[in-house]
């Protein structure tokens, strides 16, 4: 090689090994600038990502880096990023509050919505909520006879919503009744508690009191609101007692459930609230006088008779019976012997209620003695083969 032509050959290699990188720069921008565009293509053709699409856009690139060798380490970072910031991005903004979880209750998403309408205000207690058998925060803690988180309830809820009902349509009068806990139902009563409402059954918590013989709390439920409690409850339009003539669905007022209980201390309390002694019960027309003889109750016979002079001795049930003809028909003899002596009607009951044939025996009176083994003339078996 001749001397004279070195450097010229050395420029001309040099001139052209920059030219070729230089072009070898300009196509690395090229196919990553393509690589761009097409995993861009990939995520936001159907509106949002999705996993496959993901996953397919990164095998693409991934599989022509793997071709272009250096490209690599330029452009598989890039497209990592791309991909993250597009995930973070292609989350749909629905308007719904980003701290609600997607098993929240109902309740719970209008709470925080109402939070976040009226961020002044502080959270209310959940009163309003039920669980799956209907009970409330106040009917679980006279469940659990937490009294004092009985007080703190019934001192922040307002009254309408003392009387929800769970599943058995008991109010927390109601359970405070069947619990047993009289100075709760007193509390429940300064605060306004429904008196009548009803359960499943048409009791009212006088109705329940009454029927199991709890005493306490029908004194609480009836003894009238002393001015010191409404003081210091600031009790207003509170009516105690009740309307004590209501019948739950067996046609039964608090009289006639007290009387068939025998408990006469529950019976004298319903007659100094107004009760009326001589109510009837609404299937069978007894009062509590025909209730004591129907039972063979003579304490409670005699209470009737000695203490309650407003007692009806003469009145008829439905079927057209007086208490003396009742205590006839039971055999009631020594009931019936005060009855006259007090002044009742000495009638007796009609002879069908007396003697009252069966079915067999008319049967037997109208066909003869042997109407039951008798043949009948004409009938013969029937072939059924």
């Amino acid at each position: 090689m001749h001397s004279s032509r070195g450097p010229a050959m050395n420029k001309a290699s040099i001139t052209a090994a920059s030219s070729e990188q230089q072009q070898h720069q300009q196509q690395q921008q090229a196919l990553a600038a393509g690589k761009k565009d097409f995993c861009e293509s990939a995520n936001t053709d159907s509106g949002f990502l999705s996993e496959p699409n993901l996953n397919s856009s990164e095998h693409v690139c991934s599989s022509e880096s793997i071709s272009e060798g250096p490209a690599v380490a330029v452009t598989s970072p890039t497209v990592a990023n791309q991909k993250e910031l597009a995930i973070e991005d292609s989350a749909p903004d629905s308007g719904m509050v980003a701290d609600i979880e997607p098993d929240c209750d109902i309740m719970d998403i209008c709470e925080r919505f109402e939070r976040l309408r009226n961020p002044d205000e502080k959270p209310q207690l959940a009163w309003n909520h039920q669980n799956d058998m209907g009970d409330t925060n106040l009917h679980l803690a006279i469940y659990a006879e937490n009294a004092d988180l009985v007080r703190k309830l019934v001192a922040n809820l307002p009254s309408p919503f003392l009387n929800i009902q769970n599943d058995a349509a008991h109010t927390a009068l109601h359970l405070a009744v069947l619990m047993d806990q009289p100075k709760t139902v007193r509390r429940l009563v300064l605060a306004g508690a429904g008196l009548t409402v009803r359960d499943a059954y048409g009791n009212t918590a006088l109705h329940l009191a009454c029927g199991q013989s709890n005493l306490h709390c029908v004194k609480e439920l009836l003894t009238p609101l002393r001015a010191s409690e409404m003081q210091q409850h600031h009790v207003v339009g509170v009516k105690v007692p009740q309307n004590l003539e209501l019948w739950n669905y067996d046609g039964k007022t608090c009289i006639h459930l007290a009387a068939e209980t025998g408990s006469l201390p529950i019976l004298k309390c319903l007659i100094d609230a107004g009760a009326n002694i001589n109510a009837r019960e609404g299937k069978s027309g007894h009062s509590a006088l025909h209730i004591s003889i129907e039972q063979g109750n003579e304490e409670l016979a005699n209470f009737l008779l000695d203490e309650c002079p407003r007692v009806a001795l003469d009145m008829e049930t439905y079927a057209g019976l007086t208490a003396y003809q009742l205590a006839l028909l039971q055999n009631k003899m020594l009931i019936a012997k005060q009855l006259t002596t007090r002044g009742a009607d000495p009638t007796s009951p009609p002879e069908s209620d007396i003697e009252s044939d069966s079915d067999d025996e008319l049967i037997s009176n109208y066909y003869g003695a042997n109407a039951f083994s008798a043949t009948f003339p004409g009938l013969s078996a029937i072939n059924v083969s």
